[in-house]
């Protein structure tokens, strides 16, 4: 593969530092997670209930900096659908909920928080906002709710580069859905 700015993103669980590592070993590039870069350099307003709280403003400056001088380079963190930033393409992780539910409890998330994040993937929170962000042309998603290898990832790259058509995955479209079946209680 031609040297590539990806952006992998997705609701946390998803597996984006996993594959981010994976896809790093096999083309190879520099993998940078947001998450420690944040904490590294600083680039956050405040703690909040002990966690840091990315400032976007210097998130975005930062990471367009880093993009700017790397050509070859995966950025995976939640938070880069939330950010408009060069990138060649953005991959949106999906997981199915009850899966994503099993992640984050082996996680120990906190109730209020695994309810939040499953809210999020089933109505398509990373993905609207990546769209909205980088523009449909660039965003593809990809189901992680099974285990997949770094060269399979590459194969559905090359197929969405060719094709410019992304694969639909919408989780309230697919299943019969019920948010109390997963633990979720509508407030």
């Amino acid at each position: 593969m031609e040297s590539m700015r990806i952006v992998l993103t997705g609701t946390p669980g998803t597996g984006k530092t996993s594959i981010a590592a994976s896809l790093g070993k096999m083309l190879p590039c520099e993998v940078v997670g947001v998450n420690e870069l944040v904490k590294r350099e600083r680039l956050y307003s405040h703690k909040e209930n002990g966690e840091y709280v990315a400032d976007l403003a210097k998130l975005r400056r930062a990471l367009s900096i880093i993009l700017k001088n790397n050509r070859n380079i995966i950025l995976e963190g939640h938070l880069l659908c939330d950010l408009a930033l060069p990138a060649d393409i953005v991959i949106v992780l999906r997981c199915h909920p009850r899966e994503l539910k099993k992640r984050l409890r082996r996680r120990n998330y906190p109730k209020s928080k695994m309810e939040g994040n499953l809210l999020s993937e089933l109505l398509d929170y990373s993905l609207i906002n990546a769209i909205e962000h980088y523009g449909k042309r660039k965003v593809m998603q990809l189901d992680t709710t099974a285990k997949t290898s770094a060269k399979s990832i590459l194969a559905k790259i090359h197929r969405f580069q060719k094709k410019g058509k992304m694969h639909e995955i919408r989780w309230l479209k697919r299943i019969n859905y019920d948010l109390e079946g997963l633990g979720i209680t509508p407030t």
